[in-house]
């Protein structure tokens, strides 16, 4: 029943208890700014457009009330002051002031209500156009292209977002303001026709001005955008990476950098309201000026007798309702569109790329594989790595870390590889879906992401296995006791784990590597943030969890090495051989011995 109501109030004032299947807006790829624009303006067209009409009814309501108070000065005034007593004019009082409060209420009504259901298509639009723009940055496929930073792809979802659907305004308050300036026009042409045409000349020369000044605050307002993007990435960096910062005693110089980015992006800013203040001041005093002009002439056309009192009264009026208006469309306008498009621009060029070359194979896996295979690939210049991980081997790679990086990157489908393959079963790995492939081979990240929840439901993210009970396990082989967290394993993990000593988070991450189960897992130097001796544990308790299952630690550490089948370590030279240039450990045999 609840989502029933919930449904039924879908598109009016509140939204459903469930989001409905099909969503309201589906930008397509390869657009420009402007298609975004009226993809945006045709999710949320009801809303928009009934506010669009309440703001009509204010501005027309605000050009009548100068006719209302030049009609109470030419039946109620006027008259008073020729001397006609009062009790003859109670009718034409209770009928111009009524007509004035009638006119004053609708104002109120229309802009009250107007300006909240604009708000909530705008609100709508945002929520909508964030879903796609997110569903695109987490797509498994990723982007292809240079690296784009996270703090830029953050702002491109939230500040972007957020100023491509401020163009909404344009389609509610300007046809309004619009009708409104007609309403002043068809008024001013019964009075005059002369002072009508003037306006109606007038009008069309003051907005193509306004478009025109409007141009370098669009060119400055994709460089501030720009530039405040790097700005947040460079944060977000510095932010992340205090730590490591602080340990290497490198303060003075990230500051540093910062800083330079941060008044780098200040000084855009600074250009861009510049620009803006520029513009602003521009139109202001034109639509001012043409105001007074009407003003003027209203008043000399009084002195000649040509219209009366009262159409002075009305003229004068008229020409102070004109400004706002009139302000609102030569200055926010051209505003409002000018950013609107310049992150519009940002968001379409976002969506338009295209996947990650190396993660756009379509091949499903069958119901088995048969192992993971290296051959000849290359880690670094000059250095390739050839080895085939037997069915049940626990193997060691021995590799610097920009070499175990480049590793990473290759068996997670983040690039192709140089020269040489990796094949899991009888494809290459980058012809499989990379969904498909990532459930059976799992390439487990050297930097830990922790998520908000507790520390289980951290370990325990595949919603497929039992847990908590393989979650304990993992946690048990990652030597994490529950008496190390404050309140257990049922610890709240919040910022990112930073409550948390580094050692604490990577052993946490490396559970949920260990619960997941894969047929194939890859751990990139696990144990790198705790001591020797809780190192060794790890070590064994990984090997005999994994037991009977292919395991890959890229890593240089010694405790690693002593229980490994095989330590393999890259050639110098192309060679298809899988199993050639292999370490046999001695010290395992001697272990096991």
């Amino acid at each position: 029943m609840a989502q029933r109501k919930g449904q039924a109030t879908w598109g009016k004032f509140e939204a459903p208890e469930h989001p409905p299947a099909e969503p309201r807006l589906s930008p397509r790829s390869r657009i420009g700014a402007g298609q975004l624009s009226r993809d945006i303006f045709r999710s949320v067209r009801g809303t928009v457009v009934a506010a669009a009409g309440l703001i009509v009814l204010f501005d027309v309501a605000s050009m009548l009330v100068p006719v209302s108070i030049g009609t109470i000065v030419e039946t109620v005034i006027a008259p008073a002051a020729s001397g006609r007593a009062l009790a003859l004019l109670w009718p034409a009082i209770i009928m111009g002031f009524g007509s004035l409060i009638g006119l004053f209420v609708l104002m109120n009504l229309g802009n009250r209500f107007g300006s909240r259901l604009g708000w909530l298509g705008v609100q709508r639009a945002k929520y909508e156009l964030t879903q796609r723009v997110l569903e695109r940055l987490v797509d498994e496929r990723g982007l292809s292209g240079d690296e784009c930073h996270p703090g830029a792809l953050l702002a491109v979802a939230t500040g972007d977002v957020h100023r491509a659907c401020l163009v909404l305004y344009l389609v509610v308050y300007p046809p309004a303001q619009l009708i409104g300036l007609g309403v002043g026009v068809a008024v001013l042409c019964s009075i005059h026709l002369g002072l009508g045409i003037a306006v109606l000349v007038g009008l069309p020369l003051v907005l193509m001005f306004s478009a025109l000044i409007a141009r370098p605050l669009q060119r400055r307002s994709i460089a501030e955008q720009a530039e405040v993007a790097d700005a947040a990435a460079s944060a977000a960096d510095l932010i992340s990476g205090f730590r490591v910062i602080r340990g290497l005693h490198a303060e003075q110089i990230a500051t540093s950098r910062y800083r330079a980015k941060s008044r780098a992006a200040l000084g855009s800013t600074l250009r861009a309201r510049e620009a803006r203040a520029a513009f602003e001041g521009s139109t202001d005093a034109l639509t001012q000026l043409s105001a007074a002009v009407i003003a003027v002439a209203a008043t000399w056309l009084s002195l000649c007798g040509t219209i009366s009192v009262s159409d002075l009264v009305t003229v004068a009026g008229i020409s102070v309702a004109l400004i706002g208006p009139l302000e609102s469309l030569t200055s926010s306008v051209g505003a409002f569109w000018a950013v609107s498009q310049a992150s519009a621009g940002r968001i379409t060029a976002l969506l338009a790329t295209g996947a990650n070359p190396a993660s756009s194979g379509e091949a499903a896996l069958g119901a088995s594989g048969s192992g993971l295979s290296l051959t000849s690939l290359e880690v670094s210049e000059g250095r390739y790595l050839s080895a085939e991980i037997g069915a049940t081997e626990f193997v060691v790679c021995s590799l610097t870390k920009r070499e175990a990086a480049e590793l990473s990157a290759l068996l997670s489908l983040e690039r192709l590889p140089a020269t040489g393959e990796a094949r899991y079963g009888s494809r290459a790995i980058t012809e499989y879906r990379p969904e498909a492939l990532r459930e059976r081979l799992l390439v487990a990240p050297r930097s830990p992401a922790l998520f908000p929840g507790t520390v289980l439901e951290n370990v325990a993210l595949q919603a497929d296995h039992p847990w908590p009970s393989q979650a304990h396990t993992a946690l048990t082989a990652a030597a994490l006791a529950e008496a190390e967290l404050p309140g257990g394993y049922e610890c709240q993990v919040r910022g990112g784990g930073r409550e948390l000593s580094g050692g604490q988070r990577q052993r946490i991450a490396l559970a949920r590597a260990l619960a997941a189960n894969p047929d194939v897992l890859v751990l990139n130097d696990p144990t790198s943030s705790v001591d020797t001796v809780t190192e060794v544990r790890i070590a064994r308790a990984i090997r005999d969890l994994r037991a009977g299952q292919r395991t890959l630690v890229v890593t240089d550490s010694l405790a690693f090495a002593q229980i490994a089948d095989r330590v393999i370590s890259p050639h110098t030279g192309l060679d298809d051989s899988p199993r050639g240039h292999c370490e046999v450990s001695l010290e395992r045999s001697k272990d096991d011995g």
